[in-house]
């Protein structure tokens, strides 16, 4: 049975048609990611960046069949489980990754039209096609695939795993077996803002007399982790939410009240305004594009102690910063 020399996975019986070339065995594809660092508010089925067969090409050494049975088909074809993604448009060209949310991947043909990732045809629907009189074949096309938004994409590091290529042969009675595609740098970054962690004490100082004269300290709250489109997209989305001890933040949200133990300064309050003079309601909530300065990462307030109607004793309170989403 000489059709079976098609299987690209060497079996018990040891028969394969082809093996790839060069480092990483010879049945590991290997492919180049071009941009690891990924926008995750890129458009919903967009591209987020493209993947390059290593070195440029994929060099196969082959054995000469002398049946036609033996071309080799390889692609994303259902028999190796590939599915359609989830996408926004019904796109059948991208194709669900294991593991990995909110990203699908698309592959390419020689001819430059995008494989289906689903379908079990072979021709013209496969990536590479290898005769079966070819004893060295070569694929070497641009791009061999691309990486696509297909919905939300969680913050951080993800990390890609192999990949089953399947090898079909024309005649679909015989088994078909796997390449592995091998990404040499699999670890995709997705920029995540965030709020600088911090614990600052502001201090009013001491021998506070009682009057009306309002104590001002300034604080910011820095944002870090990501820059430009995604920093002002994540600024366009989000706010700070303000929690504190039971009874602490008014009813109407614009006062931060002392501790009430029995050495505590009763009827001392805290409001807060942002660089702009403007007060801020603790129960509202604050966006964070509320303001505009030549430093895109800071916010900038004022903390603002009142003690008109205050007793002797000490101010401590606390009140705590939440990055909520709209």
């Amino acid at each position: 049975m000489t059709t079976f020399k098609a299987h690209a996975l060497p079996k018990a019986l040891g028969h394969h048609r082809c093996g790839v070339t060069g480092s990483g065995g010879d049945f590991d594809l290997h492919a180049v990611i071009q941009n690891s660092n990924i926008d995750p508010t890129t458009p919903m089925g967009s591209v987020l960046t493209t993947i390059e067969m290593e070195g440029g090409a994929w060099n196969f050494r082959c054995t000469v069949s002398g049946s036609p049975n033996d071309i080799l088909f390889l692609g994303p074809h259902a028999e190796g489980g590939w599915s359609t993604a989830p996408s926004p448009n019904n796109d059948n060209t991208v194709c669900r990754i294991p593991g990995i949310q909110g990203i699908g991947i698309r592959f390419y043909r020689k001819d430059g039209q995008a494989k289906k990732c689903y379908t079990t045809i072979f021709e013209p629907n496969n990536i590479i096609r290898i005769q079966w009189w070819d004893g060295n074949e070569t694929a070497s096309y641009s791009p061999l695939a691309e990486l696509v938004r297909i919905g939300d994409i969680a913050g951080g590091a993800q990390t890609l795993p192999n990949m089953p290529i399947t090898s079909m042969i024309t005649n679909k009675s015989l088994r078909h077996d796997l390449f592995r595609l091998v990404f040499t740098n699999p670890t995709l970054d997705a920029p995540s803002c965030t709020m600088a962690q911090f614990n600052q004490t502001i201090d009013f100082g001491s021998g506070i007399a009682r009057g009306d004269e309002v104590i001002s300290k300034p604080f910011d709250v820095w944002l870090t982790d990501c820059s430009g489109d995604t920093l002002t997209e994540f600024k366009n989305s989000a706010e700070l939410s303000f929690t504190s001890s039971l009874g602490r933040i008014s009813l109407n949200g614009t006062r931060l009240y002392n501790c009430d133990d029995d050495d505590c300064a009763n009827g001392a309050y805290i409001t807060f305004t942002d660089i702009e003079g403007d007060d801020v309601n603790l129960k509202d909530g604050y966006r964070l594009n509320a303001q505009t300065t030549d430093d895109d990462y800071k916010l900038s307030f004022s903390s603002n102690l009142h003690t008109e109607n205050t007793t002797g004793g000490k101010i401590d309170t606390s009140l705590t910063l939440v990055i909520s989403y709209l």
